[in-house]
C-alpha cells in the first residue's frame, strides 16, 4: 500500500489545554488564525460532514471529510476516502497534549493512502506541508493572545 504522511513537528502553546481546544473547535473563527483552512463547517458529531475551504498554493479547494475522532480535549479527527478505498483515503488528525497547567502542545497529520498518493505527494504534498506549519503557528498565536488577554482583563 503507498503512504503519504505529513506530520508537523509539535509546537509548544503557553496556553492551557482548554484554550487552545476552544480555539480549534470554533470553526467560525478559523478565518482568522489559520492559512491553511480558512473556512470550516461542522458539528463535530461522529460520522458528520467536515465541510473545508484550504488553501493550496494559489488554488481554494471545497473539501468535505467526515469525523471520525473527537476525543476532548486533545484529538479531532476526520477523514475521506476519494473514489475506492485503495485509491486514496485520507485521515487527518490534530493533537494537543497538556505539559502543565498553563502550556500544551499542538501537531497535526495527514496520512493519504492508496495507489493516489504518490501523485498528491508530487503536487500538493510541499503546499500540506506549509499549510500545517501554518495551522500550528497560527493556533499558537490565537490562544497565547486570548490566554494573555484573558490574564489581563481578570
Amino acid at each position: 500500500m503507498w503512504t503519504f504522511d505529513v506530520r508537523t513537528e509539535p509546537v509548544e502553546i503557553n496556553a492551557p489545554i482548554d484554550v487552545v481546544w476552544a480555539v480549534l473547535t470554533d470553526v467560525s473563527r478559523y478565518g482568522e488564525w489559520n492559512p491553511f483552512t480558512t473556512e470550516v463547517r461542522t458539528d463535530f458529531k461522529m460520522g458528520s460532514p467536515v465541510d473545508m475551504q484550504v488553501t493550496m498554493g494559489r488554488r481554494m479547494l471545497k473539501i468535505t471529510e467526515y469525523l471520525c475522532a473527537f476525543e476532548e480535549p486533545r484529538l479531532i479527527a476526520w477523514q475521506k476516502s476519494f473514489g475506492p478505498r485503495w485509491w486514496l483515503h485520507a485521515l487527518r488528525e490534530q493533537h494537543l497534549e497538556p505539559h502543565s497547567e498553563t502550556s500544551c502542545s499542538y501537531y497535526n497529520s495527514d496520512r493519504l493512502t492508496g495507489v493516489l498518493a504518490p501523485v498528491v505527494a508530487a503536487t500538493s504534498g510541499s503546499y500540506m506541508r506549509r499549510g500545517f506549519e501554518g495551522v500550528a503557528t497560527g493556533l499558537k498565536a490565537q490562544a497565547e493572545a486570548i490566554y494573555a488577554s484573558a490574564r489581563t482583563d481578570g
